[in-house]
């Protein structure tokens, strides 16, 4: 459960830090991932002229690189660029102490990499990702549950791979990224506001060059390089200016880290590496009914509004259940959320005000807590003393059929048991009006 958690955990980080380069895209993990934020918003088909302008500004970055930064970022693309073959071995891993919550931990992996798509990417105990050449697939062993698609027959800029295992990819395994990327050294300065070259990073008795990449949001990534190799050794996502600048409270520690133990190009690699079948019993993702692709997007959970609410039937802290048939006729709030996630717990106090305030005109509110103990969410609303009630989700189902890829998801439900308004992330100065202004309406009718 632990190595889940932390993907929850990266994914809320993509929410906070909405579009970060190299480690993290432009994303929501499980969530999958824009957020401590933060609300997500879909963006608008451009028109022809405005299209045609974006692709001209996406054609060139808007980072100011120094000089000696350039430098460095010339030899990683021409290293990722002229890569056959790749071995690598890492930890993924974060700490967050956060509005007096901790957590954290870490997750090794593995991955292969043969020019121009064949990899694959292995995260202990969690999700598998790669390319056979022919096939790009993502696999969730705990659910066995896979998901594939036509994999791109040559390189890629890596948002554009198939069912968004770029983020995944983005988060856990950076140098991965870079060697699928058409454009390697476009990738790294990509959102990018300055980069700048930094004093060495010490790592054993090696001095790494160091890149210092500020984001146009303020997140700092911090790339150590292999002197001799020219690939990342090390890389390091900080998110607190992002967090700070969404007024989340005492933020002693936020950051991602990848470490890599081993990374060996022109390593030998032999066909197998890079097969794969779904293994018996697996279930495809597009043959099932109602729960969606892990790594859904926000329009997933959206296309519920105007549409009934799914069938759900949840356990509260007291054991008592709570069904869709319990809420009939009623204007309630499902708020999907999780102790670990930063801008859950920011959202949580805005939420019991709204509830606080309304329940007497009939207003309910159920917190849903999504995979975690029982214990851990007993702990966190005696700590906290939040006003709201609180059903648990221990099994994550009731968040898959709300397609739930990234949390908090707020559904507000009308009495006509349809959904009203579906609120992705959250920004302390929209998301409470948004869901005010919802609310009231859908009690209106």
């Amino acid at each position: 459960m632990r190595s889940r958690v932390m993907l929850r955990t990266f994914a809320c980080a993509i929410v906070a830090a909405s579009s970060v380069t190299v480690l993290a895209d432009d994303a929501k993990p499980d969530a999958p991932a824009k957020t401590p934020e933060v609300k997500v918003e879909t963006e608008k088909p451009a028109t022809p002229a405005k299209a045609d302008e974006k692709a001209k500004a996406d054609e060139k970055p808007n980072a100011a690189v120094s000089a000696d930064a350039q430098k460095v970022i010339d030899e990683v693309a021409q290293a990722y660029g002229s890569l056959k073959t790749l071995q690598l071995e890492g930890v993924f891993s974060g700490k967050f102490d956060v509005a007096g919550q901790q957590s954290g931990g870490s997750i090794p992996f593995t991955a292969s990499f043969e020019s121009p798509n064949k990899f694959r990417h292995s995260t202990k105990d969690d999700v598998l990702i790669g390319s056979t050449g022919e096939k790009a697939y993502t696999y969730a062993a705990e659910d066995n549950i896979f998901a594939q698609a036509d994999a791109p027959k040559e390189k890629v800029a890596t948002k554009d791979l198939p069912i968004d295992m770029h983020k995944i990819i983005s988060a856990q395994n950076p140098s991965l990224r870079l060697a699928l990327a058409k454009d390697p050294g476009k990738e790294l300065v990509d959102d990018v506001k300055e980069a700048a070259k930094v004093d060495d990073t010490k790592i054993g008795e090696t001095a790494c060059p160091t890149l210092k990449l500020t984001m146009n949001d303020g997140t700092v990534l911090t790339l150590a390089i292999d002197p001799t190799s020219h690939l990342i050794r090390h890389a390091n996502l900080d998110l607190r200016a992002k967090l700070e600048a969404r007024k989340i409270p005492n933020i002693k520690e936020a950051f991602y880290a990848v470490d890599y133990t081993t990374s060996t190009p022109g390593a030998a690699v032999k066909a197998e590496q890079f097969a794969w079948a779904p293994p018996a019993g697996a279930k495809d993702v597009k043959d099932m009914k109602g729960p969606a692709n892990p790594q859904g997007e926000e329009g997933d959970a959206t296309a519920m509004v105007g549409k009934d609410v799914p069938d759900f039937k949840l356990a509260g802290l007291d054991g008592k259940t709570v069904s869709k048939a319990d809420l009939k006729e009623k204007v309630y709030i499902l708020d999907f959320w999780a102790t670990w996630c930063p801008p859950c717990r920011a959202s949580l106090p805005h939420l019991s005000e709204l509830y606080q305030a309304e329940k007497a005109a009939g207003l309910i509110v159920y917190a849903v807590d999504c995979s975690e103990e029982k214990q851990t969410v007993e702990d966190f609303i005696v700590k906290t003393k939040l006003g709201v009630p609180v059903l648990l989700d221990s099994d994550g189902k009731a968040a898959a059929t709300f397609k739930a890829s990234g949390i908090p998801e707020t559904v507000v439900v009308g009495k006509d048991g349809k959904v009203a308004k579906v609120l992705i992330g959250f920004d302390p100065e929209e998301t409470p009006k948004e869901l005010k202004a919802a609310v009231e309406a859908a009690m209106k009718k």
